[in-house]
C-alpha cells in the first residue's frame, strides 16, 4: 500500500528588483507611460487618494505662488507581496497546486517629510491590498501527460501620494519577488508492520516576479495636486522539478 503525505519548504527568498528612478535614467521617466504597460484596461485599481480629505485653499498653480521653491522630495517605494502556495497529491495520482489571492504591502519613505497641505489625501506611509489570478485557484498537474508547469499574470496601478505642483519628486520603486520550493514526499507503508518509508519526492519550484515603475501624473489629484502613482505587473510561474529552485536570475 503507498500513501503520500505533504512537505513544505521555506520560501527560497525574495529577489528585488533593481530600484527605478522618477525624472532620472531609464528604465523608469517620469514622462510617459511604464514601459511593461501595454493596455491600461488590464489594470485593477487597489485605492490610492482618491477625495478631498478637507477644502481646497486654492489650485496647484495657486498654491506654488504662495510657496517658497524647495529642494526635490526623495521618496522611496517598496512593494512586498505574500505569497502561500500549497500541494498535494490526488488519488488518481495527478498533483494539485493551489494559490490563494496575493497580499501586497506598499510601504512609502519620504525625505524631508511631505507638508501638510488642506485638501490633499493625508499621507499614508504603509498600504495593503490584494491581487486575485483566478487561474492559479486550482491547478492540476500530470506529469504523465506532459502537464508539468503553470503562468499566471496580473496587474494593478495605484496612487500613491499627492504633492502640490510645485514641489518636485526624486522616487526610486523597489518590488520584491519571492520564490521558493514545495515538496510533496512519496511514502510507503507496511501493511504487516505500519511502518513508514520514504520511496521518493516531488518538488514544485515556484516564483512570483514583480515588475513596476512610478510616474507623476500633472494636476489630476485632489485642488490640481500632483500625484506620484505606481504600475505593477505580477507574472506568477510554477514548474515540477527534481529538487529546490535556483534563486531568479
Amino acid at each position: 500500500m503507498q500513501t503520500w503525505t505533504t512537505t513544505y519548504s521555506q520560501p527560497g527568498g525574495v529577489h528585488p528588483m533593481s530600484p527605478g528612478q522618477v525624472g532620472g535614467p531609464p528604465p523608469f521617466l517620469v514622462s510617459g507611460p511604464p514601459q511593461f504597460v501595454q493596455q491600461a484596461p488590464t489594470y485593477g485599481s487597489y485605492g490610492g487618494p482618491v477625495m478631498a480629505a478637507a477644502p481646497c485653499h486654492g489650485s496647484g498653480s495657486a498654491m506654488a505662488g504662495e510657496q517658497v521653491m524647495m529642494p526635490p522630495i526623495d521618496v522611496f517605494v517598496e512593494a512586498s507581496p505574500e505569497i502561500q502556495p500549497t500541494v498535494n497529491r490526488e488519488q488518481d495520482g495527478t498533483i494539485s497546486l493551489r494559490v490563494p489571492p496575493l497580499k501586497v504591502g506598499l510601504s512609502t519613505s519620504c525625505m524631508p517629510a511631505l507638508p501638510q497641505v488642506p485638501g490633499l489625501q493625508p499621507f499614508k506611509p504603509y498600504e495593503e491590498f490584494w491581487v486575485e489570478m483566478p487561474e492559479l485557484t486550482h491547478v492540476v498537474f500530470a506529469p504523465w501527460q506532459g502537464m508539468g508547469s503553470v503562468t499566471a499574470q496580473a496587474r494593478k496601478r495605484g496612487a500613491v501620494l499627492e504633492v502640490p505642483g510645485h514641489l518636485s519628486l526624486n522616487a526610486n520603486l523597489k518590488a520584491n519577488s519571492p520564490f521558493g520550493t514545495l515538496l510533496l514526499q512519496d511514502v510507503q507503508v507496511s501493511p504487516t508492520m505500519g511502518t513508514q518509508q520514504k520511496i521518493g519526492e516531488t518538488a514544485i519550484n515556484y516564483q512570483l516576479k514583480v515588475e513596476g515603475a512610478l510616474s507623476v501624473s500633472k494636476g489630476t489629484g485632489n485642488c490640481g495636486s500632483d500625484r506620484l502613482q505606481v504600475d505593477l505587473a505580477f507574472h506568477f510561474s510554477a514548474s515540477l522539478g527534481a529538487g529546490p529552485g535556483m534563486p531568479p536570475q
